[in-house]
């Protein structure tokens, strides 16, 4: 498959990282130096220099010949254009990142009709949904629905004071009798694993459960966690994000905006209903001290300086804040910061990158419904088909790959997480976690044989 990627910046490195681990032919266009010769170093792709609006330019990279066109610079004016110009080449599929929500708003016909855009991807929309839910469910570091948010999975980093700490896998089920949960992954170290029932928790192991939600109460009760709910909400920061989140927020908790520009700070006052926006600086020791930093549930940094937001999180967290959410722009970050402790540790652009890989699987009808970067895996949702292996045998002779993890069956509504002895039926729909490596094998086992 041929993917031509414009804008080498975080997320079209990433992207074209991701992208060339899966041996699609990727060329990547960018009209800095510096970051062509960062991609030319680091990843296996072919690299052009210019500008990716420019014909000639795309002409080069072959545009007339790709599957995907991915535009992706910082600025919506240049991924308008090189859509249109990539459309016109013929270009199969145009996909365009847009910081400006207002031209797919109202009904506006602007797509694909003017400018040929196939997909269109908002990364500080998609980032803000991402906390806002995190708010929502503060004891989680991580945190996702499925089957409408009749299921989820959450992780959580466990200390020397959790229940679970010395206990086996097999141990904490046998001890959960009134309902079922599954240990999707453990995160220790660093390194990600996929435990087996004798695996025994360690204090700052991150655990990732999945649940049905009518049970989520029970499983926290049972990991020691106290229910609660975000009511007092600081986001440092009134970028695009911190915003989005104010406003969405404000409807439901208190919440104060800190933003160090007296001007804008003046601005988005105007935007807010009830929101409190408050001009000072949001790593100012005495000013949180001074706003009852301690007794704040969700503290968020979403400044457009990642350092600032790091540093953020350190000192809300000395100042006992409950919770941490912290913005990072370098998505390597995701990955060696989560384990510090200072909470949340999320990234538009590796949000961004996995939306767009999420919408390459769909669009090729590979089942993926969500994926886990940092961990390696995703979450697959396949349709059983009749006279399949997966209708003949109880899912422990199915001889999945190992790893594979069935975590729900749906037939007709009806949820199960299930055991081994358990008969999937014809067109139950299956959710299943797995290495992204695994899901032709996978996908040949519930197809019709």
């Amino acid at each position: 498959m041929k993917i031509v990627i414009i804008g080498a910046g975080e997320v079209g490195f990433h992207l074209a990282k991701s992208l060339s681990e899966l041996d699609y032919d990727i060329s990547v266009i960018d009209i800095d130096p510096i970051k062509c010769a960062k991609a030319n170093e680091h990843l296996d792709v072919s690299v052009i220099q210019g500008n990716g609006s420019d014909l000639e330019i795309l002409k080069q990279a072959n545009v007339q010949e790709a599957d995907y066109v991915m535009c992706i610079t910082n600025k919506d004016e240049t991924n308008l254009i090189s859509a249109l110009q990539s459309h016109s080449l013929g270009g199969k599929k145009i996909v365009a990142r847009l910081r400006d929500f207002d031209y797919d708003q109202n009904g506006n016909a602007m797509f694909p009709e003017r400018f040929g855009v196939d997909i269109v991807i908002h990364p500080e929309k998609t980032l803000a949904n991402e906390i806002i839910r995190l708010v929502r469910h503060p004891y989680a570091d991580k945190f996702y629905e499925f089957e409408g948010g009749k299921a989820v999975l959450f992780s959580k980093k466990i200390t020397y004071k959790s229940t679970i700490v010395g206990m086996t896998i097999a141990e904490f089920h046998e001890s959960c009798k009134d309902f079922k949960s599954l240990v999707v992954s453990v995160v220790r170290n660093e390194k990600v694993l996929i435990p087996p029932s004798t695996f025994k928790f360690e204090p700052d192991d991150s655990v990732y459960f999945f649940i049905k939600k009518g049970n989520l109460d029970k499983l926290l009760n049972r990991l020691g966690i106290e229910e609660s709910s975000s009511k007092r909400i600081m986001i440092a920061g009134a970028s695009k994000i911190g915003r989005l989140v104010a406003k969405e927020l404000e409807k439901e908790m208190s919440v104060r905006l800190v933003e160090s520009n007296k001007e804008k700070a003046s601005q988005v006052a105007t935007l807010m209903e009830s929101a409190m926006i408050l001009n000072a600086d949001a790593t100012d020791i005495e000013f949180l001290k001074s706003e009852n930093i301690s007794e704040i549930d969700s503290y968020i940094a979403v400044t457009e300086d990642q350092q600032l937001n790091l540093l953020g999180g350190i000192i809300a967290k000395q100042l006992k804040a409950k919770n941490s959410i912290i913005h990072v722009t370098n998505p390597d970050f995701v990955r060696n910061m989560s384990d510090l402790g200072i909470g949340s540790i999320i990234s538009k652009n590796t949000t961004t990158v996995n939306t767009i890989l999420k919408d390459i699987r769909i669009d090729h009808k590979e089942n993926v419904i969500q994926m886990f970067s940092t961990l390696n895996m995703e979450a697959i949702q396949i349709n059983a088909k009749s006279n399949s292996k997966a209708v003949r045998l109880p899912i422990a002779n199915l001889n999945l790959p190992n790893g594979c993890i069935i975590a729900l069956v749906n037939h007709n509504g009806h949820l199960v997480i299930p055991s081994g002895d358990h008969q999937i039926l014809d067109d139950d729909s299956v959710l299943i976690f797995c290495n992204p490596s695994m899901v032709k094998e996978i996908t040949k086992i519930f197809e019709q044989e």
